[in-house]
């Protein structure tokens, strides 16, 4: 497939993050929930972070980078230049250097004589000389691909790094909260078995590694705005290495040299050709990661199903319980693409469709999907961390179980309109006040559960949030926007049924603005 190299290293990735789940499938492709929940502590993986990656070797990169950083800021600072001379016709008053040729000049040009008087010729513009600094030479080409080879180093092992330490702290148990749902301790313990055996005795490593790349990354982006750099933005890529004087004599540009040649040389394996039959392997595995999450989602917020009943992880269908409501989930295919049907009932069927997608672009899949099969929402599932519109469900987020649980407690929600019972903990909800609209507030005093409703203003259509009583909202932090996002959601212990904004005020479903 004729892919941008971007988008098949990412896919490349993803290949080798789901493969296990094919085999997986292959040798257990009939079994009850009893086997299931033991295949997921022992032969299922739901989580995994890099299981092959070498902190020894990252250490070491950085310390190379490290090394170099002060020839980086040199050059920075003093780059070699080339002066590049130009003969230009400018106004008298702005003319500052002049020689023999502006002479000559002026006394074979008469149109650009103002006036002679006294014998004099009084000249309205001269020939002169302007010198220009070029940075474009090709050393200077060498220095700002390496600069982008280090800062793309950095933020990738940073983006790593950020995302194992976040992952070692959401995973810390506090048996004291009331917060977290009461299975959440029990399905952690279960997913991250062999993590923190693996991953808690190089935590301190992280944490080091993570400092130094942060240093370097915060030396470079604010000279990023100096001539060497910003007048070479646009160049080849691609640029080969090879010495010349400058880089062969000159301190800081070989330093340079030698870096660039440890970047080309230990830019990992090369990245094999992707085939249709290889992406569509791929989608199909992303879909039973997804359907084999949302079993072990479900079975651990509440709701049970007969143990020992056998389910197929192709032809799936499976049914829960919990009090009053019921859960059926059933693989559904529309044009040969695979998505999950969540419905759930109490008062009222209310109908969910999950759309894995390996895609950024999903309104065409989306549209495919609404025609193919009738249902309340469609929530598209994707193992990319920025993609819009979509739900976060990887292999490398811990917390993915707990979104589908985020999604089943909105549908457990608005197919209920007796609120009886809390469907987070099962507690009994009282009606605690009325909002500004005169709505019933109910709230839970067990596990603080509060459910609003509301109507949207400018569509009229009625529509349900949730809070915590008593939750506040974050502090401004520093984060890049997607730790943001993971930290709003563990503050809100994704307990919110809506997207919420920076002060945890509940967005409109219908027309993505805050209305209160």
């Amino acid at each position: 497939m004729d892919l941008p190299l971007e988008q098949q290293i990412q896919l490349s990735k993803l290949i080798d993050d789901y493969k296990g789940i094919a085999a997986f499938r292959r040798a257990r492709r009939k079994l009850n929930y009893m086997q299931f929940d033991y295949a997921v502590v022992n032969d299922l993986t739901l989580f995994m972070i890099e299981p092959d990656f070498s902190f020894e070797a990252l250490e070491q990169r950085i310390d190379v980078v490290l090394s170099a950083l002060p020839a980086i800021k040199r050059i920075f600072a003093q780059p070699f230049i080339h002066l590049r001379e130009h003969n230009v016709i400018l106004p008298i008053e702005s003319v500052r250097v002049v020689n023999n040729n502006t002479l000559n000049h002026i006394a074979m040009h008469s149109e650009m004589w103002s006036d002679i008087k006294d014998g004099e010729i009084m000249p309205s513009k001269l020939l002169s000389r302007t010198y220009e600094d070029t940075y474009g030479i090709y050393e200077n080409l060498v220095f700002c691909n390496v600069v982008d080879s280090v800062l793309s180093f950095a933020r990738s092992n940073m983006r790593f790094l950020k995302e194992m330490i976040y992952t070692t702290q959401t995973i810390e148990f506090n048996l004291l909260e009331r917060v977290n749902h009461l299975n959440y301790f029990l399905a952690l313990g279960k997913i991250h078995i062999g993590y923190s055996q693996n991953y808690a005795e190089h935590y301190g490593t992280a944490v080091r590694c993570l400092n130094k790349l942060q240093f370097i990354y915060n030396t470079i982006v604010p000279r990023l705005k100096r001539p060497v750099y910003k007048k070479n933005k646009y160049r080849h890529d691609n640029i080969k290495i090879h010495k010349t004087n400058i880089l062969s004599m000159h301190k800081e540009y070989h330093r340079i040299y030698k870096l660039g040649l440890y970047f080309a040389h230990n830019g990992g394996d090369p990245i094999a050709e992707i085939t249709n039959k290889d992406l569509v392997e791929l989608i199909k595995n992303y879909y039973y990661f997804c359907q084999a999450l949302c079993v072990f989602a479900v079975g651990h917020f509440n709701f049970v199903c007969n143990v020992t009943k056998s389910f197929d992880m192709s032809k799936f269908a499976l049914d829960f319980a919990f009090k009053k409501w019921s859960l059926k989930m059933e693989r559904i295919t529309v044009e040969d693409w695979r998505a999950l049907a969540i419905t759930v009932k109490k008062n009222k069927p209310y109908k969910i469709i999950l759309i894995p997608s390996l895609f950024n672009n999903n309104e065409a899949l989306l549209e495919k999907i609404k025609k193919g099969v009738k249902a309340d929402e469609y929530v598209v599932c994707t193992p990319y961390e920025d993609c819009e519109n979509a739900a976060l469900v990887a292999i490398t987020s811990i917390e993915s179980f707990r979104r589908i649980q985020q999604i089943v407690l909105r549908a457990m929600i608005y197919a209920d309109s007796d609120r009886d019972e809390c469907p987070f903990c099962n507690s009994k909800l009282t009606v605690n006040e009325e909002d500004t609209d005169g709505n019933p507030v109910y709230e839970c005093l067990a596990c603080r559960t509060q459910i609003f409703t509301a109507e949207c203003p400018e569509t009229n259509k009625p529509y349900v949030y949730t809070k915590i009583e008593g939750q506040t909202a974050r502090q401004e932090e520093d984060d890049e926007q997607w730790l943001e996002k993971r930290k709003d959601e563990s503050k809100m212990y994704f307990r919110n049924i809506t997207d919420t904004d920076g002060e945890f005020n509940p967005v409109c479903p219908h027309c993505g603005k805050v209305h209160n």
